[in-house]
């Protein structure tokens, strides 16, 4: 899972090895600390992902069977997780239903295309998604305080720490912009490093009953390291969440008599930051404004970009346009269920860079249904939660954009965080529905006999 033919700087094993020691100390209290047994797996789980992937050059190697170090911990992962974690009847819950199918889309489609094998990467994926998501449920259910959340913020620290070594130590590595140089932490590439930091961003936002000190200042670490990684996706894809983590903070921060008026000066701070925000990366994002000015001028063929389009959000417009084109010249079983899954790999040089694009070459006009299926049902049931209902809207909001321009559903660090969020949403959405079915307590005044 996420191969990789290339490999970026990565720090020797003179230092990874003695500071992946030293990160297993807080690793051990936050596993004592977080209570149950689904808790401890999440993270465990997304610890073991993050380490991982500063071992790159050895854990992107095909080591068992042909599959590489990260693909045998994902394949471990899923496998201990259905075996040991997850509880059968959670499997039935009505909103995981849209996996399946995806599921089910994707073994449809390698069948017709004939190639079954490139299934079992694909489902594997979408199994790991299942089981991080059922596990935060059930952890929540727990423990319904969520102060296992906080513990979790434990597993995103390999990513801060190595990102600060290589910021120490001087090991950049060349950004998607020409002479740009980002800080990853001597991990493989930018796009998998940040999305992890955006899950570490999201955890953040929900470990509200983690002491404030701790939390604001690891919330801070996830956003300047997200600037660091610069990442202009992940950036911009973590606007609203950032908004709305930061209105309810100070709304919530007072008495309730007191809200109305914090409300209106947190909507005005948030109006000031997003016009500072705006300001400050006008270049990096000046594409947006230039594709929003005349959208209908990179639509075409991608043998009619000019080098000067090419340039354009980093060729992602001209990736996009080589995939459509591609799927649109397969026949009627490729418009309808795709190539198969993971078919692009070996055929394009880099990755389809939006889960939409890459789900129509891969599965179809089924596959791009039913993975807009997943996601309005969870937004779905993120409208319909209990409690942080805002939060928890800006949090799918966010997870959407993301999937605009980088692809989530292949990186196992999306596939977490997602599973992370989804999981939480449906906590809260069943909370609702728990509450709504507890019956109206009766008044003990309210039975007894009128006074004669």
């Amino acid at each position: 899972m996420n191969e990789a033919t290339s490999f970026g700087p990565s720090f020797g094993l003179q230092i990874l090895v003695p500071v992946t020691m030293l990160l297993l100390v807080p690793l051990a209290i936050a596993y004592v600390r977080s209570g149950s047994t689904a808790a401890r797996f999440v993270l465990v789980a997304l610890w073991l992902r993050y380490i991982a992937g500063a071992y790159h050059l050895w854990m992107f190697r095909p080591i068992a069977a042909g599959l590489s170090g990260n693909a045998v911990v994902s394949i471990a992962t899923t496998g201990i997780g259905l075996l040991f974690v997850v509880r059968f009847a959670n499997l039935a819950i009505r909103w995981v239903v849209p996996v399946y199918l995806m599921m089910a889309i994707v073994l449809v489609s390698a069948i017709l295309n004939h190639d079954p094998s490139g299934a079992i990467n694909a489902v594997v994926k979408y199994l790991y998604f299942l089981v991080i998501a059922l596990a935060v449920l059930q952890a929540h259910r727990r423990d319904p305080e969520g102060h296992f959340i906080g513990w979790l913020m434990v597993a995103f620290l390999p990513l801060t720490v190595f990102q600060f070594l290589s910021v120490v130590l001087h090991l950049p590595k060349g950004s998607e912009l020409d002479g740009g140089l980002v800080w990853i932490g001597g991990y493989n590439h930018e796009a998998a490093f940040s999305v992890a930091l955006v899950a570490g961003f999201v955890v953040g936002c929900f470990a509200r009953a983690a002491h404030p000190l701790p939390r604001a200042i690891f919330l801070l670490a996830m956003l300047v390291g997200i600037q660091l990684a610069g990442y202009r996706t992940a950036i911009f894809a973590m606007g609203p969440l950032a908004v709305a983590t930061l209105w309810i903070s100070i709304t919530t921060s007072v008495r309730r008599d007191q809200r109305p008026f914090m409300a209106g000066v947190g909507a005005a701070l948030a109006v000031i930051l997003v016009g500072v925000a705006v300001v400050f990366y006008a270049d990096k994002f000046a594409d947006i404004a230039t594709i929003a000015a005349n959208p209908a001028a990179l639509i075409k063929p991608p043998g009619e970009f000019t080098w000067a389009d090419k340039q354009v959000l980093s060729a992602r417009a001209y990736i996009w346009s080589s995939y459509i084109y591609a799927w649109l010249e397969g026949g009627p079983v490729q418009h309808l269920v795709g190539f198969g899954p993971e078919s692009w790999e070996g055929l394009f040089k880099v990755y389809p860079h939006n889960t939409l694009v890459g789900t129509a070459y891969e599965l179809g006009l089924v596959g791009v249904l039913g993975m807009l299926s997943l996601w309005l049902t969870m937004l779905w049931v993120a409208i319909n939660a209990k409690g942080e209902r805002l939060m928890l809207i800006a949090a799918h909001a966010s997870f959407l954009l993301l999937n605009m321009a980088t692809m989530p559903f292949w990186q196992v660090e999306g596939l977490g965080l997602y599973g992370f969020l989804c999981g939480y949403t449906m906590y809260r959405a069943r909370a609702l529905a728990s509450h709504r079915r507890e019956p109206i307590a009766v008044r003990s005044t309210d039975w007894r006999p009128a006074p004669s």
